[in-house]
C-alpha cells in the first residue's frame, strides 16, 4: 500500500551506480573506507485516506558504507552473508505509514495512527544487471504489530558507460491483517454514519516503478522515479480509503564524498 512508497523512493535514490569517465590520478588509491552521500530531494507522495490530498516533501537522501554496515534513506543493516551473486542482510528501517485525523472533516473520530520501526531481513540476488529481491519484516514498536514480505523484481540499463540510466521494476508485498486493521480498519467507536466498522484482512498489493539517474561529473548525480500501485481490495474497501492506487513522484540531487572506488565497467 502506499504507506511504504517514501521508503523505497529514498532507497532508489541513493543506490546509484558510479559514472565511469576516466577518473583523475587519485582514483588509482584505494577508496575511502568510509563511502557516503548527502543530496536533497522533492518527493510527491499521495495518501490513501478520504479527504486528503498529496502530500509534497523535501527531505534529505543520505547513503553511508563501513564495512558491512550501511545506511540507505531510512533504512540501515548489516551484510550477514555475500557470496557471489547473492546477498543477506540483516536490516532495519522507518515505515512512513500513519493517519492524522486532522487531516479531513472526514476523519473525525478516528484515532491517530502512528509511523514505526520495522526490522528484518533482506535476500538478494543479483546476476549482472538484473536484481530479485525477497524482503520480510516486522514492527518493533508494537504499534501494529504486524509484518511485510516484499519480493521484487528489476532490470538495470546504462547508456554512455554508465553516465546515466534506466531501471525498469515490478513487484508486490505482502501485509498481515494485524498491519493492514492498524492502518485502516475502523473499530465500532469509530464508525460514524456512512463509515461501518471495518476489519482488516492480509493483502497483496502490486508495484511497478522506473528509476532514472544522470551523473553530471563523478560525484554530483541527478535521481528521478515514478512509482504506480495498486491497493488489494482488502485496503481500498475500507471506508477511510477512497484511492484504488497512489502515484509517487521524486526528483533529486546527490553529492558523493571521499575518494571513489573504482569506475563500473561499460556496457
Amino acid at each position: 500500500m502506499k504507506i511504504r512508497a517514501l521508503f523505497s523512493i529514498l532507497v532508489l535514490a541513493t543506490s546509484l551506480p558510479l559514472f565511469a569517465q576516466d577518473e583523475p590520478a587519485t582514483q588509482t588509491l584505494p577508496p575511502s573506507p568510509v563511502q557516503w552521500s548527502l543530496g536533497l530531494g522533492v518527493v510527491s507522495s499521495p495518501r490513501p485516506y478520504v479527504g486528503t490530498d498529496n502530500s509534497v516533501l523535501v527531505m534529505p537522501l543520505v547513503q553511508l558504507e563501513y564495512k558491512k554496515l550501511y545506511v540507505q534513506g531510512i533504512r540501515a543493516g548489516f551484510h550477514l552473508f555475500e557470496k557471489g551473486d547473492l546477498a543477506f542482510d540483516a536490516r532495519a528501517r522507518i515505515v512512513f505509514a500513519g493517519l492524522d485525523p486532522d487531516d479531513s472533516p472526514a476523519l473525525d473520530g478516528i484515532t491517530e495512527r502512528k509511523s514505526s520501526i520495522e526490522g528484518g531481513f533482506a535476500l538478494d540476488w543479483s546476476p549482472g544487471k538484473y536484481l530479485l529481491s525477497a524482503t520480510a519484516f516486522t514492527d518493533l514498536l508494537g504499534r501494529s504489530g504486524g509484518q511485510q514480505v516484499g519480493l521484487d523484481f528489476s532490470r538495470a540499463w546504462t547508456f554512455d558507460r554508465t553516465r546515466w540510466g534506466l531501471t525498469p521494476s515490478i513487484g508486490a508485498v505482502w501485509q498481515s491483517s494485524d498491519f493492514v486493521d492498524y492502518y485502516v480498519g475502523v473499530t465500532p467507536e469509530e464508525a460514524r454514519p456512512g463509515r461501518p466498522p471495518f476489519q482488516g484482512e492480509s493483502a497483496v498489493n502490486f508495484r511497478a516503478s522506473i528509476f532514472a539517474f544522470y551523473y553530471l561529473t563523478m560525484r554530483v548525480n541527478f535521481v528521478a522515479l515514478l512509482r504506480v500501485q495498486r491497493l488489494d481490495d482488502e485496503i481500498s474497501l475500507s471506508p477511510i480509503v477512497d484511492k484504488p492506487r497512489g502515484y509517487f513522484g521524486l526528483f533529486g540531487v546527490n553529492y558523493r564524498f571521499g575518494r571513489l572506488p573504482p569506475r563500473a565497467s561499460a556496457d
